[in-house]
């Protein structure tokens, strides 16, 4: 975390730290982003002047100009940001809402009717308004350096007595320095020396202030923040539900094409049996035709179970028509290992809870049987304060790492798209525990929600 100017300022070695030249350059920023800002504003007014200069629209031009205000803006705003991360404000975040670029009318539509855009146009014009003063004030500290540093090289360098016009423009900036003798040049050096430290702390103080009133305005609300929150959580459980919808799509696909065309070829091959079964009624021998069937008859079932255990993964059918007690014990019945299923959640579940849950008891399934040497699991599920509870649990050699898997990531991300957690326990020796907390109020998956 970056220190604040304000903390810079603090110190008692501000001067002869970075904090003096920080500020020095936040401030010759400001006006020269007012400067760049009235430049290109210029060159748009001058374009459009130069482009309807013969034509009535030019009658537009004034009206065009104030609707480009917001623009300048949202340019003043991005780079602005910058600035007070140099001067150790970082964590400004946008007020804006994410939107794609395109369609850009769409953009600049719900950009001029968003309130962070106003108070960057207003942060425009106090940012103007310090950039002047910031100019002001840093052309005559550089001419008052430069009076008292030409003043200290002509008793210290060229050992002259400074006549009462050697300064000319700069004579008022500096005292009266008429009569000095090259002796007293380190009276010269002192005041330089002074001078430097006021300016550092006068400086820094211009840029701390400056930098308060720009982060008080482009900081986001926190109505902003929630509306953003609301979005993000929307739009991940709308990716979430497309998702489970595409796979809805190929559980279908595969259940009622490639398993129904399995299904009817073990019904071809049960009548080339019968086939075979005649032959060698008629005396034929037929012993090498029967074991290539039988063979094949063999590769069709596995291929179909293999299918079905396929299916049963991407989306199980017993879930979305008897809901998630009735997935969980198919789920327990199909493991190879005895497990143990308590089911307790006493109300009626969301279908997005209900999948995530299910996909989070068969990823803890999953990889007991293939990580560990339990000989039992446990699955337990419950309900509780608008919360469901689902706990999956192996009674094997424990360490295991989450950050080194694939499955817990992405059943972490289907978790907090619901504002749920996942936390795994898996001391060396064992146990381990693969804990699922998903909340059931709409509300407090938004309020829950973690970037």
């Amino acid at each position: 975390m970056t220190t604040s100017m304000w903390r810079k300022l603090s110190r008692p070695l501000y001067a002869v730290s970075e904090g003096p030249w920080l500020a020095l350059f936040a401030l010759a920023m400001q006006p020269f982003l007012a400067f760049a800002a009235l430049m290109l504003l210029l060159a748009v007014v001058g374009g459009l002047g130069s482009y309807s200069l013969t034509s009535p629209l030019i009658l537009l031009l004034p009206f065009i100009c104030v609707a480009m205000i917001p623009l300048f803006g949202l340019w003043y705003g991005y780079i602005e940001r910058g600035r007070l991360w140099v001067l150790g404000f970082d964590g400004v975040a946008s007020g804006h809402v994410r939107l794609p670029l395109r369609p850009f009318w769409t953009w600049i539509r719900v950009r001029y009717r968003e309130p962070a855009t106003w108070r960057e146009v207003l942060a425009t014009v106090i940012g103007g308004i310090f950039g002047l003063v910031s100019a002001v004030i840093l052309i005559l500290e550089t001419a008052t350096a430069a009076a008292l540093a030409a003043s200290l090289v002509t008793l210290g360098l060229v050992r002259e007595e400074i006549q009462s016009n050697y300064l000319g423009p700069l004579a008022p900036l500096a005292p009266d320095v008429a009569g000095f003798t090259p002796d007293e040049w380190w009276k010269f050096a002192l005041l330089l020396l002074l001078a430097l430290i006021v300016f550092g702390y006068l400086n820094g103080l211009l840029a701390a202030i400056s930098a308060s009133a720009s982060k008080a305005l482009l900081a986001p609300r926190p109505e902003e923040i929630q509306r953003q929150i609301e979005g993000l959580t929307n739009s991940r459980a709308r990716i979430m539900e497309s998702f489970e919808g595409e796979r809805r799509r190929i559980e279908r696909d595969l259940h009622d094409g490639v398993q129904q065309e399995l299904v009817n070829l073990s019904l071809r091959l049960g009548m080339i049996e019968l086939d075979i079964k005649g032959l060698e009624q008629q005396g034929v021998d037929a012993a090498g035709a029967r074991e290539q069937l039988t063979l094949a008859q063999e590769q069709a079932r596995h291929a179909l179970q293999t299918l079905r255990n396929t299916v049963r993964g991407i989306y199980p059918a017993v879930l979305e028509d008897h809901g998630l007690r009735a997935a969980l014990e198919e789920l327990a019945n199909n493991c190879i290992l005895p497990v143990d299923l308590s089911y307790c959640a006493t109300t009626v579940l969301p279908q997005n809870i209900e999948r995530t849950a299910y996909y989070a008891a068969n990823e803890g399934i999953a990889n007991a049987l293939k990580h560990s040497t339990a000989s039992r699991l446990g699955i337990t599920a419950h309900s509780a304060e608008g919360t469901l509870h689902l706990e999956i649990s192996d009674n094997g050699q424990g360490g295991a790492d989450p950050a080194h898997g694939s499955g817990i990531a992405g059943l972490n991300e289907r978790a907090e798209a619901m504002g749920g957690t996942v936390v795994v326990d898996s001391p060396a020796g064992g146990p381990t525990t693969l804990r699922v907390r998903l909340p059931l109020n709409q509300d407090e998956r938004v309020n829950t929600l973690r970037f």
